[in-house]
């Protein structure tokens, strides 16, 4: 690749990334139908607040549903084989739990379908083995404004942070405001969702599980990887009711591939997915899978926070915005550690000793989680080789 090639990739990249944007042409054939039947049935939705009590399924439902919730299965790392001395919480994956209401996912829907929203964040995915799905990021608040409330107010409302809190086993925040509701949208026609029901493509998902295949030829939206982020909520947004397959797929600790089903409109599921290798898999018999994953850290400043960029930075993730990605970044980095320094600081006047041995450690640590913070933003000479590569 010349340079004069690579001044302009880098330069786009900076611009955020409008190579990969996805044409208007493409809006109109395969979501435009959808958003319109929305609007037809709720009209505007820039008057509808969050309302807990309306769009969380938990307080929505009844006593027996709120029951169910409390039994949803949570599989542990130690089940998983896959114990770390990095892990913030003991839980590594749960099966899918309501979450929001059928009016609120519909909602939601509606703001990330508005065709200005979609056209200015939407971009090409980078990792589907497919080459027909995109993902919408960065979409939800811009600096101070925010640009779709009930979607900010419905992933950031106390009571759905404790709900998923509860979930994940351990107290949670959301890593920073660009990692709020990213969406994995995967569509094809009616007409190839219709075939693919009758002939019900699932030949080589089960020879997965009969042993018969290592997993790397699945079709997928989002193919194998560990998230950039300590937890992850992925919720579905839409109709599962003819969809065949769509379950999560996760590696185990002694190399074996087993799944979590997948959640059905409304319903969401947990994953430590910084530490557990996992797979959105392309699903056959509809015509579109529209998930909506936010990202968490723990609350706790002194918990461990391993967050990388690995498979989010700009240069990598086609929908990281260069300016807004990176500014979130490091003030996210440096807000924490800001707290991290406040209660040493605390600590260093409330002890009658001194403890240097301590006091050493945790600058150590500050140190190091300074110098991660740039270094996660470097690009490798391999990244950019396969940046140009897909150009």
């Amino acid at each position: 690749m010349s340079a004069a090639v690579a001044t302009d990739l880098n330069s786009d990249i900076i611009r955020g990334n409008r190579r990969k944007s996805v044409p208007e042409e493409t809006y109109n054939k395969a979501l435009a139908r959808t958003f319109l039947q929305l609007e037809a049935k709720y009209g505007s939705v820039d008057h509808i607040k969050f309302d807990p009590d309306v769009h969380l399924a938990y307080y929505a439902g009844s006593l027996e549903d709120k029951a169910r919730f409390h039994s949803i299965r949570r599989i542990t790392m130690e089940e998983l084989k896959l114990t770390n001395a990095k892990q913030i919480s003991p839980i590594g994956v749960t099966d899918a739990f309501p979450l929001f209401t059928e009016e609120a996912i519909d909602i939601m829907k509606l703001e990330v379908l508005r065709k200005l929203t979609f056209l200015e964040h939407a971009r090409y995915s980078n990792s589907s083995t497919s080459g027909l799905d995109c993902m919408v990021r960065g979409y939800v608040k811009d600096n101070e404004k925010i640009i779709n409330p009930f979607i900010y107010d419905a992933w950031t409302h106390p009571k759905t942070m404790e709900l998923v809190s509860l979930m994940a086993g351990v107290d949670l925040e959301i890593v920073m405001d660009y990692e709020i509701a990213h969406v994995n949208l995967g569509v094809c026609d009616e007409g190839t969702a219709e075939e693919q029901r009758m002939a019900h493509e699932q030949t080589k998902r089960e020879k997965v599980f009969a042993g018969e295949e290592d997993g790397s030829d699945i079709p997928a939206i989002v193919g194998w990887h560990h998230d950039s982020y300590p937890f992850v909520c992925v919720l579905m947004l839409s109709d599962t009711s003819e969809m065949i397959g769509g379950e999560t797929y996760l590696r185990t600790g002694d190399n074996k591939i087993t799944k979590v089903s997948g959640p059905t409109k409304g319903a969401a599921a947990m994953l430590q997915g910084r530490l557990i290798s996992h797979l959105a898999p392309k699903p056959v018999g509809a015509s579109e899978r529209i998930t909506m994953v936010t990202s968490y850290r723990p609350k706790d400043p002194e918990c461990h926070e391993g967050s990388v960029l690995s498979t989010v930075k700009p240069e990598i993730e086609y929908g990281s915005i260069y300016n807004s990605f990176y500014r979130q970044w490091v003030q996210y980095r440096a807000d924490l550690v800001k707290k991290r320094l406040d209660k040493l600081i605390d600590n260093v006047k409330s002890n009658e000793v001194f403890d240097k041995e301590g006091v050493t450690k945790c600058l150590t640590d500050i140190e190091s989680y300074l110098k991660n913070t740039y270094k996660e933003m470097e690009v490798t000479e391999d990244e950019w080789d396969r940046i140009r590569m897909k150009g």
